[in-house]
């Protein structure tokens, strides 16, 4: 098995080098080793921390990932309310993997969702983000319905988007909608752990529905979102990717883009909450279309592209 010197920099918090989803998807065909001084390929991410480590690397391939709404070649982009500027990323590395759809030969298309799957049937780690919630077999393989106990959940932090007054008009003119994250709070605070972690999956489990609003609205941009409430067996309640129906089965969850107006949505979702028989066959469909993972998130795929481009 050929040697392969990779690195990571600039990424989120509680990356784990040796065990995340580039390390794992290049160790199907190489003997993966981290080389923080010369490595062949270089991963950075958004500069989550503001370091910039990536600057100091040459004579590598450089490699770029954002699970965040931007455009690999964009200069400026925004996180967590903060403006981060940066040359154009595309004159900083040669290769990218971002949410984008397009036929740039130079990027590939791998929403953030795509890594909270457990593809690589790596064991739980509550440090490390993502910490690989749910198998993928488990994820075509759906449980039966189950009774739940409450009408919907919402986990959220940031206050940007439709979710911002959406949420709040579903409890006023329908019913209570536990919001466990810091935005809407109404549960005498947020849930333990990250957003990437059990108990944020297991808090769903306990609901019919979901409001899994992104925080603003973009062709191909679809986080872990949706995909935890599907974790939860929990009908997702969706708006954000316009296109998210060419990810995942359109009759698996809801989606504001389907309605024509919020009011809609909201008696949409109250047919169903109050037709049990409705409510079951929503659930009893598969997450992905025809029950088949789509072909660009499949690993081997993605490492063939990937394997295309390395030195």
């Amino acid at each position: 098995m050929k040697k392969l010197k990779v690195n990571f920099v600039d990424f989120w918090p509680n990356l784990y080098k040796e065990d995340n989803y580039f390390y794992n998807l290049l160790s199907l065909k190489y003997d993966v080793q981290i080389d923080e001084d010369h490595p062949d390929v270089l991963f950075f991410s958004v500069d989550y921390e503001g370091r910039r480590e990536r600057d100091r690397y040459q004579n590598c391939l450089k490699v770029f990932y954002t699970g965040e709404n931007i455009k690999p070649n964009n200069s400026k982009y925004n996180i967590g309310g903060g403006s981060y500027r940066s040359n154009t990323l595309y004159d900083e590395c040669d290769i990218s993997f971002s949410f984008e759809r397009s036929d740039d030969p130079k990027n590939y298309r791998l929403p953030l969702w795509a890594l909270h799957l457990n593809w690589f049937n790596r064991p739980y780690i509550e440090q490390r983000d993502q910490a690989y919630l749910h198998p993928v077999e488990d994820f075509l393989n759906k449980e039966k319905p189950k009774t739940k106990e409450h009408f919907c959940s919402f986990i959220a932090t940031q206050n940007k988007g439709y979710r911002t007054w959406f949420v709040p008009k579903l409890i006023n003119t329908y019913k209570h909608v536990h919001c466990a994250g810091g935005l809407h709070n109404n549960t005498g605070g947020a849930i333990q752990g990250r957003g990437d972690q059990a108990y944020k999956i297991e808090f769903l489990k306990h609901f019919k529905f979901n409001v899994a609003f992104e925080n603003c609205s973009s062709e191909g941009y679809a986080t872990e979102k949706i995909i935890h409430s599907m974790f939860a067996n929990s009908v997702p309640i969706y708006w954000g990717d316009p296109s998210i129906h060419l990810d995942f089965n359109k009759n698996s969850f809801l989606t504001l883009k389907d309605l024509e107006s919020h009011e809609e949505l909201i008696e949409k979702i109250k047919e169903i909450d109050q037709d049990d028989k409705k409510y079951k066959d929503m659930l009893a469909q598969p997450w992905f279309t025809n029950n088949e993972i789509p072909d660009f998130v499949q690993p081997e795929n993605v490492l063939g592209w990937l394997d295309k481009h390395l030195p």
